[in-house]
């Protein structure tokens, strides 16, 4: 009799315990995730579009069954974030609530060491499950997190085009595997751990770069069921949908907070929706106080060296990506190419269009400005180059562009952060002849032509240390013997601020379209 009573009550323990087995693997639940994308160190919030950390801090705290993540580039831009070298995003990011990150390119400009500081510092994983240093994992690739008995599977992944656009000294020794490749080997290994839903949390990019497209991940990896997208700063208003893969970005600089809700029944994804909440949207989310006062305090440890008044603009100068300093001469450039020349009495200048990140505008430049328009601590190269490989240089800052037709830039396709911004001379290019072919001539300030198959004729040229490293994919650069080199870059771009305030640069004609050339000729 005991024994049966205890056969009994076994067979309804068992039975209860693969019960609750069974409700665990096979959960119902509404989860949420929040996510940000190419913040740049946008994190305060001000009167007219960055939402603030110190608000997403408080929706994802008053957000059920939520989990807030990034996709990478926040720990590197304005001066809240460089002149802590990353620190104080790191520590907001933690007291707001992150639960994982993407590595972007910029996370790498720090330097190797430091990004893994900054990853004990935040105190949650920075995800790279492409990068491996000496064959083993750079950083944490995978993370599963449990969300009301949803297994959320994560991994990480940045653009293989790091490797060209980083400093190259700054990612030595790491190698850059293939996202596709890569993604499959983790697909398979956190199905392997019985998770509900894979998040792909990238910083790839959905428009036309160098290097793997998130559409193109979807393409090849279906299993995933959603990824969280970063790089390009493109808008995905209701996300979008390749290959049953949904795709999530929200454009950039903490100017929207990506929401995306799924529905599990019995453990299968059963709807994905995408949505971004704006910067109008928040005005009544009252900030979480805690994160607030960080924010304070940062602000006032940093405002006295920030508020340094350099000198003063007599016009506004913008840094827009595209019609801007990424696809044409501008005002900017030209100011920026300008300091970096006489900062180093050289001949002729280039500054890349991805290094300049701010506006001027109209009236005091302060050192706060001078830092956000060029936050990358970036120091200034002298090299001696000959006219041949000028003309290498600028065919490969024009490979980008896309033309609609002679006269026509395709501004959505063409932004690419090597578009050269110059300094001490002038070219014509055709947009519409194959790349490694554009420049038509190029000529110095004194009105000497220069010959693309000369190899004699020695010229001083002056950049930042990214470029001159071969960063931007600048490799005809990289082993140059560096002739000398000076300060940092926004040093420059302040000294000759000083010397020659108030400013009025503008567009001079430095960088000419064929088209354009052959029309002004005509008339």
């Amino acid at each position: 009799m005991k024994k049966t009573v205890f056969i009994l009550l076994f067979a309804v323990v068992l039975f209860l315990a693969l019960a609750a087995c069974s409700a665990q693997t096979k959960p119902t639940a509404e989860i949420v995730i929040l996510h940000t994308n190419d913040i740049h160190g946008r994190v305060a919030s001000n009167d007219y579009d960055i939402i603030g950390i110190d608000r997403i801090a408080a929706i994802h705290k008053n957000t059920p069954n939520g989990v807030l993540v990034d996709a990478g580039d926040a720990l590197h831009g304005l001066p809240v974030a460089t002149l802590s070298r990353g620190e104080d995003i790191a520590a907001l990011m933690k007291a707001a609530g992150y639960a994982a990150m993407a590595i972007g390119n910029h996370e790498f400009n720090y330097g190797t060491a430091r990004l893994k500081e900054l990853r004990d510092i935040a105190g949650f994983p920075f995800l790279t499950s492409n990068v491996t240093a000496d064959g083993e994992k750079f950083l944490d690739d995978t993370t599963i997190i449990n969300i009301d008995g949803v297994k959320v599977g994560i991994f990480g992944i940045v653009t293989e085009a790091t490797a060209g656009l980083a400093m190259p000294g700054l990612v030595s020794g790491l190698v850059f595997n293939d996202p596709i490749q890569t993604a499959r080997e983790k697909t398979d290994y956190l199905q392997g751990q019985g998770v509900h839903l894979i998040v792909a949390l990238c910083h790839l990019g959905s428009e036309p770069y160098s290097g793997t497209l998130s559409t193109q991940l979807a393409a090849a990896v279906p299993e995933i069921d959603i990824i969280i997208d970063g790089h390009s700063h493109t808008e995905l208003s209701d996300g979008l949908v390749a290959n049953g893969v949904l795709i999530a970005q929200t454009g950039g600089h903490g100017q929207n907070l990506g929401k995306i809700v799924i529905s599990i029944e019995n453990g299968e994804v059963v709807t994905k929706t995408a949505s971004l909440i704006t910067f109008e949207d928040v005005q009544d989310v009252a900030p979480d106080e805690e994160v607030a006062q960080m924010l304070i305090d940062i602000s006032n440890t940093i405002s006295a060296i920030l508020e340094e008044p350099i000198g003063e603009s007599l016009v506004s100068m913008s840094s827009d990506r595209s019609p801007g300093v990424r696809t044409q001469e501008m005002p900017i450039g030209n100011l920026v190419a300008d300091a970096y020349r006489a900062a180093a009495d050289a001949d002729i200048a280039i500054a890349n269009g991805g290094d300049i990140r701010a506006d001027v505008i109209t009236g005091i430049i302060t050192k706060g400005d001078i830092i956000s328009i060029l936050p990358f601590g970036n120091t200034l190269m002298v090299k001696n180059i000959t006219p041949a490989v000028l003309f290498e240089v600028l065919e490969n800052g024009v490979s980008g562009i896309v033309a609609v037709d002679e006269h026509t830039i395709d501004y959505e396709l063409s932004p690419q952060g090597r578009f050269p911004q110059i300094s001490g001379f002038n070219f014509v290019y055709d947009p519409t002849a194959p790349i490694g072919e554009r420049i038509i001539s190029v000529a110095l300030d004194n009105g000497t032509l220069l010959s693309a198959g000369d190899n004699t004729t020695v010229l001083t040229l002056a950049g930042s240390n990214y470029v001159m490293t071969g960063g931007d994919y600048y490799s005809m650069l990289e082993t140059l013997p560096v002739h000398r080199e000076l300060s940092s870059a926004d040093e420059a771009l302040s000294e000759y601020i000083r010397k020659n305030s108030p400013i009025n640069t503008s567009v001079t004609g430095r960088i000419t379209l064929l088209a354009q050339l052959i029309d002004n000729i005509a008339a």
